[in-house]
């Protein structure tokens, strides 16, 4: 627990203490920025920034300037954020309707050598609060020569937020409810890395918790073009303030650290279905195999019909070959394994592996606010929620196929559709 920063800074709030906050009354927001090393970015000025919650489900947020402040010499800074724009109820009223409300509000430091920290937050309550330090992690990305070939080195994931004194940590239970998939639920609080390759085509790989060293295959980086790799981490959790000079005060916060982005070098493993027609068919080329990574709902490429339900995607090669291994990325589905299987003909199918997906966990208040923030970045693409899956399926003495398709299975055993897919890649 750290020391409250309500002690060290000037608390503008205190002559307010016992009085009702009104829609246009002023609330304070405490924070502490840090650079790698743990000295503070000094005199430096933040821009504090709000966004609205889109109107079409999955729009992504778009932040506008709301306010700036200055940091102090030892990296301490004051945000004041009216409680009509932030709190959804203020006096018993509620102010969501009002033109300058915003769901979320984040504040970030600078970029120094590419690395920085943001935390994006909303509040219930009407009290002032602390946020969670903002120090830059120094991932130190580096290459290392192992055994098997090149790989990725990287500094441990820094700690989760320290609370300050008089905060009550919120955390979701990590317990599986009665009748829910075995195993423990994911703790958000707790940062993983989470591991990004970047191409001039967009998102070409991204991995959960990963660990250092981490080997980059040749099959992850196919041929695209100036690639990049770098690691993210992120912490979310909920802090309540029941102060004695203000108003109860909830905060939910989501803290994002960013690596440098470490250049690599361009692949030159071309995938055999590259330029492969789509199954079921389609006038058009396939957008599954054109390598330009745009992810392409398939709702809108097969117009459902009752008989063609579900919808089984996958390619057609020009000729059978044996198949060494499928890279799936960004694939999105409600399912919770897939099956690739594989046909000479098309009409007779076998089944080549199997492989479980992650449990879309979001149960629990910051679950919930993990993936509702996921596009919260000011520098990065959002960071793909549960329910999006990069996939590389090694097929080792697998037969000859022409047709390769994925099967998506839900619990219990019942198809599930590929609701989208961004690129499918077979290696010979």
């Amino acid at each position: 627990m750290r020391p409250t920063l309500l002690c060290g800074l000037l608390v503008v709030g205190l002559g307010s203490g016992g009085c009702e906050a009104q829609p246009d009354s002023p609330l304070f927001f405490y924070g502490l920025a840090r650079r790698v090393d743990g000295s503070p970015f000094g005199q430096t000025a933040l821009s504090l920034e709000g966004a609205r919650r889109g109107t079409v489900a999955d729009e992504l947020p778009v932040f506008t300037p709301y306010d700036t402040a200055t940091t102090r010499d030892n990296g301490a800074f004051v945000l004041e954020i009216l409680a009509g724009d932030i709190a959804p109820i203020v006096a018993g009223e509620l102010t969501w309707p009002r033109s300058t409300f915003r769901d979320r509000f984040r504040v970030a430091t600078p970029l120094e050598e590419g690395r920085a920290a943001f935390v994006s937050f909303t509040l219930y309550g009407t009290g002032d609060s602390e946020l969670p330090e903002l120090r830059v992690w120094g991932a130190d990305l580096a290459w290392s020569e192992t055994a098997t070939g090149r790989a990725l080195t990287f500094a441990p994931p820094p700690p989760a937020p320290a609370p300050p004194q008089g905060v009550v940590v919120s955390a979701d239970d990590t317990t599986p409810s009665p009748g829910a998939p075995s195993g423990d639920l994911v703790d958000v609080s707790i940062p993983k890395p989470e591991l990004q390759l970047h191409g001039k085509e967009g998102l070409v790989w991204h991995e959960d918790a990963v660990t250092s060293p981490r080997l980059l295959s040749p099959w992850l980086l196919e041929d695209f073009v100036t690639p990049e790799v770098q690691v993210r981490a992120v912490s979310a959790n909920a802090w309540h303030r029941d102060a004695l000079t203000s108003d109860e005060a909830w905060l939910q916060f989501r803290i994002e650290w960013r690596s440098e982005r470490l250049p690599l070098p361009e692949g030159t493993l071309r995938p055999l279905s590259r330029g492969a027609r789509c199954l079921p068919a389609l006038d058009a080329p396939c957008p599954f195999t054109d390598g330009l990574l745009t992810e392409k709902r398939t709702s809108e490429l097969w117009p459902l019909e009752t008989s063609s339900y579900p919808r089984r995607v996958g390619v057609r090669l020009e000729a059978p070959a044996r198949i060494s291994r499928v890279v799936i990325r960004n694939m999105v589905t409600y399912g919770q394994e897939v099956v690739v299987e594989g046909s000479e003909d098309g009409v007779q199918w076998s089944e080549l592996a199997r492989r479980k997906l992650a449990e879309s966990f979001t149960s629990g208040v910051n679950r919930g606010f993990r993936k509702e923030s996921d596009a919260d970045s000011p520098w990065d693409p959002p960071l793909p929620r549960y329910d999006h899956a990069f996939l590389d399926i090694p097929l080792p003495g697998g037969p000859q196929v022409q047709y390769v398709r994925l099967v998506c299975l839900s619990i219990p055993p019942s198809e599930a559709e590929v609701t989208s897919l961004a690129e499918l890649s077979l290696f010979e």
